[in-house]
């Protein structure tokens, strides 16, 4: 049986403040591990990751600081950016691919976070919808 690709990738792509000053020991490990290319295998995966303890405890501290960049595995050109706050995570599609309207999406509930990544992977994936 064929190995199954990864359908999503996310690294870190700015920082739009200075992080926390009081980020843990294990925090900080993990904003050096989204400092590299890191994948997913479904829109679940990656929706329950997003909304994870872990990823929370390092994100979502008041005002967002640090945007991510979250791509098509297949295509890394196929991008979009998730910014993470206390209240929502607010994905912002610059390509203005059509999934989210507004090319706005804001995530509170880990369940709409898996429907809009999944829409958007959707989106990006029939070529006749695809951006140059």
């Amino acid at each position: 049986m064929a190995e199954e690709s990864p359908k999503f990738t996310m690294v870190k792509s700015q920082e739009l403040a200075d992080p926390p000053t009081d980020l843990s020991p294990k925090s900080r490990g993990l904003l050096d591990t989204l400092t590299m290319l890191c994948s997913f295998y479904s829109s679940e995966d990656l929706a329950s990751f997003l909304h994870s303890d872990m990823f929370e405890d390092l994100t979502r501290q008041g005002e967002g600081w640090a945007g991510f960049e979250i791509g098509l595995y297949i295509d890394h050109t196929k991008t979009f950016e998730v910014f993470p706050s206390k209240k929502e995570l607010l994905f912002a599609d610059g390509a203005n691919t059509g999934a989210f309207e507004n090319n706005l999406y804001r995530c509170v509930e880990e369940k709409d976070t898996a429907a809009a990544l999944e829409q958007w992977f959707q989106t990006v994936l029939q070529s006749s919808a695809r951006f140059e």
